[in-house]
C-alpha cells in the first residue's frame, strides 16, 4: 500500500474540522506515539517525514507551524521515559527515582508539557509566524 493512498484511506477523519484542530491533533499524536519509541532519534526518523507529508496535504494547513510544533514535542520527550534519550537513562539509573515513578512522573509532566504547548505555544507561534 502506497502513502498516498494509506492517506486517502484515512482522510475523512479529519473532513470539516478546523485546521488548528487538525493542528492540535496531529502533534498530540505525534507526541504520544513517542512513548512506543525505544529514543527519540527513532521516534523522529521513523515519525516526523510521515508527519510532515500528512500534513502537506491538507489544504491551508500551516506548515511551517506544524513542523515547529512536531520538532518541540521532540525536545519536551525527551525525559518522559527511562530510555527516551541519553540524560533520561542517566537519571533513571542514578537509582534515586524508581521505575514506576519514572513512567508515573513522565506522564504526568508529558501532559502538562503537552497542554502548555496546545494552550501556550500554538498562539504564540501562530502570531509569531503571522509577523514574518
Amino acid at each position: 500500500m502506497s502513502k498516498r493512498t494509506l492517506g486517502l484511506e484515512h482522510v475523512h477523519l479529519t473532513q470539516g474540522l478546523p485546521i488548528m484542530w487538525i493542528v492540535m491533533l496531529m502533534v498530540a499524536v505525534y507526541f504520544l506515539v513517542h512513548y512506543m519509541f525505544a529514543s527519540l532519534t527513532a521516534h523522529a526518523t521513523a515519525l516526523l517525514p510521515v508527519f510532515l507529508v500528512a500534513v502537506m496535504a491538507v489544504p491551508d494547513m500551516p506548515l511551517k507551524l506544524v513542523a515547529m510544533l512536531l520538532c518541540y514535542t521532540s525536545g519536551l520527550s525527551c525525559l518522559l521515559t527511562p530510555y527516551a534519550s541519553g540524560p533520561s537513562a542517566i537519571y533513571y539509573g542514578s537509582g534515586y527515582i524508581s521505575r514506576l515513578d519514572f513512567w508515573r512522573l513522565g506522564a504526568i509532566f508529558g501532559l502538562i508539557f503537552l497542554a502548555a504547548l496546545m494552550l501556550v505555544g500554538v498562539p504564540y507561534l501562530n502570531w509569531f509566524l503571522s509577523l514574518t
